[in-house]
């Protein structure tokens, strides 16, 4: 039996690459009736007041070590986008999907 990976600490990245996977297209409290239902009948995910497609970011890749994290083909050249990403509140508004179990965010109350 393979064991799982150890939970990571709050402030270090799990790996897991959600959020680098969905993109928020639009706030759900925009939307019309016939538009949430629209979007809610072809199954996309409500998360944080958006609607979200998956759409991972083509420099994300899986590791081919059975723990199912991912890396970042990128990383040491991302876009500031991404660098701002990792853990920082966001200001003006919360454009980032943020998963629930995000270690590098926990405790500082992102979306969702």
């Amino acid at each position: 039996m393979k064991s799982s990976p150890p939970i990571p600490a709050a402030g270090t990245c799990s790996r897991c690459g959600e959020c680098c996977r969905w993109i928020p297209l639009l706030m759900v409290r925009q939307c019309n009736p016939s538009q949430l239902h629209y979007l809610r009948e072809r199954g996309l995910k409500e998360y944080g007041g958006y609607f979200l497609a998956d759409d991972p970011c083509r420099h994300l890749k899986s590791l081919d070590d059975g723990t199912g994290q991912t890396t970042c083909d990128i990383y040491d050249k991302r876009p500031v986008t991404c660098r701002d990403f990792c853990g920082k509140e966001l200001s003006g508004g919360r454009r980032y999907f943020v998963p629930a179990g995000c270690t590098p965010v926990a405790g500082r109350g992102g979306l969702g």
